[in-house]
């Protein structure tokens, strides 16, 4: 076999000759090994078997709403840790529902009694009461003046105070996440998994912390508690006067179907179950199976008339 001489060899190459070679093929590399990703093996390993965009949630439109999905914001099913990790809730929480109360004196005639005096007159009495002389007759069955000392006459009085009522507006139904914020209204509205679609929506969202009490808005009874498909932790309580209150996407619920409950009693707290793009509480309101504007109802007011005793009209 033939021996090179690699000594010789290399005498015989150009040295200046061999340097920008190198140079030339090293920056025809450099690119590629400065941009790879060092996971994109991986990531094209996990694609096959849990492709990102296999799920319907990542498949809208609207790039906010399909980063709250990716980032975890978002939970779309029932299941969370959160539950479990809250904090106990207050059993109630109080609230006023009033909103105004005054006095109404309505003007008209009283009856006064008066005991006859020695030189009492009918007309004399007439002046005193400032009361109409015929009327004094009238009221007493007296067919003549004339009166018996001792006597006790029933005279009719014309008084500003005839009747006095208390006149009190109260609210039918209470905010039932406080301090919350109105974040989406009753109507149609943008589709917030589609900003290129509208559609009907149905309730009242009220944007609050997970956890933040829930109350029953209304005296009532408990119908639902449970998983509702989209609405998710949902509650529904019946109420008198053809009232149904829908209460959704809650964290926790603290009450049982056939409970009765009052005005400010705590049903749940709230959270982002079910199809929820945030942390809110969805809250919708039936009057007579049909479905309306929430806000309609917690404007509503109801007035209680109490006619007021003697006795209390003296205390005013």
């Amino acid at each position: 076999m033939k021996k090179y001489d690699l000594s010789s060899l290399n005498r015989h190459v150009d040295r200046n000759k061999v340097k920008p070679l190198i140079l030339l093929i090293l920056l025809s590399i450099l690119p590629g090994i400065l941009s790879a990703n060092p996971f994109e093996k991986y990531n094209d390993e996990l694609n096959q078997y849990a492709p990102l965009e296999s799920s319907s949630i990542f498949r809208s439109t609207d790039h906010s709403i399909a980063h709250l999905f990716k980032s975890g914001k978002f939970i779309p099913n029932t299941d969370s840790d959160e539950e479990n990790t809250m904090e106990d809730l207050p059993k109630y929480l109080n609230f006023s529902t009033l909103v105004s109360s005054r006095i109404i004196r309505e003007r008209g005639e009283v009856i006064k009694k008066h005991t006859v005096k020695p030189k009492d007159t009918l007309m004399a009495i007439s002046k005193q009461y400032k009361s109409d002389l015929n009327k004094i007759k009238k009221q007493n069955g007296l067919k003549t003046d004339l009166i018996r000392l001792g006597e006790v006459l029933e005279v009719p009085v014309v008084t500003g105070n005839a009747s006095v009522k208390k006149v009190v507006t109260k609210r039918i139904f209470i905010n039932p996440a406080p301090g919350s914020r109105i974040s989406s209204r009753f109507g149609r509205r943008s589709d917030p998994f589609n900003k290129y679609s509208r559609n009907f929506h149905s309730g009242l969202d009220m944007a609050a912390k997970v956890g933040t009490p829930v109350v029953a808005s209304a005296d009532g009874e408990v119908v639902f508690t449970g998983n509702n498909g989209g609405y998710g932790n949902t509650v529904i309580l019946l109420h008198s006067n053809g009232y149904k209150t829908v209460y959704a996407h809650c964290a926790k619920i603290v009450v049982e179907v056939g409970e009765k409950v009052k005005m400010g009693r705590v049903i749940a707290a709230v959270g982002r179950t079910g199809t929820a793009t945030g942390a809110h509480l969805h809250f919708e309101v039936f009057k007579n199976g049909k479905l309306i504007n929430p806000q309609n109802a917690l404007n509503s007011y109801q007035k209680v008339i109490t006619k007021l005793s003697s006795s209390e009209v003296a205390g005013l």
